[in-house]
Formats: structure tokens, C-alpha cells, sequence
């Protein structure tokens, strides 16, 4: 099985995270793909359709399955919403057929054609405060409640807008950003990794773990 990425163009690098492709091989055990606060375009090339998938707050498993081919795109977290022209929340943990979405499209899955379609249907749709709050929670610079007060934001307002633009709660993301940043780390034992990234204790790693990955960090590993 194959996976690349793809860089996008400059006009959609503000938005879109990267293009990316997988193909062949004959998947013989399961797929678990994790939270990741984005959201996701995936088509299915064999089948020749599309879906939208919604920001992650749960595992999930793919069985194993015959080769196909997957094209998709990556939005960065809180910029789906200007393409889709939806309030993220409404897809949360959901997988939602394109054409229920996006009614009027010609299918054509070339990167060059989807690139143009993006970019025709961009409707800029953005909050500073908010892009701040992203940025700053994605990489576990200070509590919401700071980072809301900071940024010139009521604390209820910006769970509005982070369920509009993101599809979750700050509190949620930053859950699933810090579990994204405890996968990258390698250093030491778990009870290590959870004191560094500000877990009470190892079991409340775990729970995070099961949570969010559906298995625990050894089995995990």
C-alpha cells in the first residue's frame, strides 16, 4: 500500500493542509485512523464517489478490504467550513455523501480539476480571534479560558464559533491535540510522557488512549 502527499497550491495553502493518495496492496488487517482535529474530503476512486468526513472525536476502524484507490484532501483545523458552507458540528464523527453537500459538481477527480473547484467555491470565512485560539491550542500554549481572554473573546463565544469553524469544543480539540502530541513523543516510559504533556497521572493517559484510540498505549505502541 502506497500513501503521498501533495502539496496544494499557493492559493489554497492557507486552507488545505495537503492533497494526499493511497493505492494498492490488499489491506489484510484492519485500519485505524485517529482523531486529528481536521476535517477531510476522501474520495473512493474504485467506487467513484465522495464523502465529506468530519472532524474525529473517536477511532475509526476500517476492516480489512480488497486494493483501492483514495484520493483526499486535508483542510487545516477550523477552515473546512469555507468550502463546505456548513457548520462544521453538523458532521462531527459523521461520514456525509458529497453530493448531499456540494449539488452542483461536475465529479471530476484530476487534482487540477479539484483544486479549481476548491477555489471556486472558497468563500472566506474566518476569525482572526479564532485562527489565534487554533493555532495557540494546537500546540499547548495556555488554558482556553486564558487564550479566550487573551484574544479579546468571551470563552462561550468562542465555543460557538469553534463548533462552527472546527466541528468541536476548544476543550475537545485541545484533547485531541495533546493526544496528537503524546503519539509523536518517544521519549521515556508512558508515565513520562503523560507528566510532559500534562496529564494527572498514567491512568488518565490511558484513558485518553482508550478514548480517543480505542486501545491502550502499549497495545497501541
Amino acid at each position: 500500500m502506497t500513501y503521498r502527499e501533495i502539496a496544494p497550491t499557493a492559493a489554497l495553502r492557507p486552507w488545505v493542509e495537503c492533497f494526499w493518495t493511497r493505492s494498492g496492496g490488499q489491506a489484510i488487517l484492519p485500519v485505524r485512523v485517529l482523531p486529528d482535529g481536521c476535517a477531510d474530503l476522501v474520495f473512493d476512486l474504485t467506487a467513484g464517489d465522495g464523502m465529506a468526513v468530519g472532524t474525529m472525536t473517536k477511532p475509526l476502524v476500517l476492516p480489512p478490504h480488497a486494493s483501492r484507490d483514495f484520493f483526499g484532501v486535508r483542510f487545516r483545523p477550523g477552515r473546512a467550513a469555507a468550502f463546505l458552507r456548513i457548520p462544521l458540528a453538523e458532521i462531527t464523527d459523521a461520514r456525509v455523501p458529497l453530493r448531499d453537500i456540494w449539488r452542483s459538481w461536475s465529479g471530476e477527480l484530476s487534482l487540477d480539476a479539484l483544486e479549481l473547484e476548491l477555489i471556486r467555491r472558497l468563500r472566506p470565512d474566518r476569525d482572526a480571534r479564532v485562527d489565534a485560539a487554533i493555532v495557540r491550542i494546537a500546540t499547548g500554549t495556555g488554558r482556553i479560558e486564558n487564550i479566550a481572554r487573551d484574544i479579546g473573546i468571551s470563552r462561550q463565544h468562542l465555543a460557538r464559533q469553534f463548533l462552527h469553524h472546527v466541528g468541536v469544543s476548544p476543550k475537545t480539540f485541545a484533547r485531541v491535540m495533546r493526544f496528537r502530541r503524546v503519539l509523536a513523543d518517544r521519549r521515556g516510559d508512558w508515565s513520562d510522557v503523560a507528566a510532559r504533556h500534562g496529564y494527572y497521572d498514567q491512568s488518565h493517559l490511558i484513558a485518553d488512549f482508550r478514548e480517543l484510540a480505542g486501545t491502550t498505549p502499549n497495545a497501541f505502541r
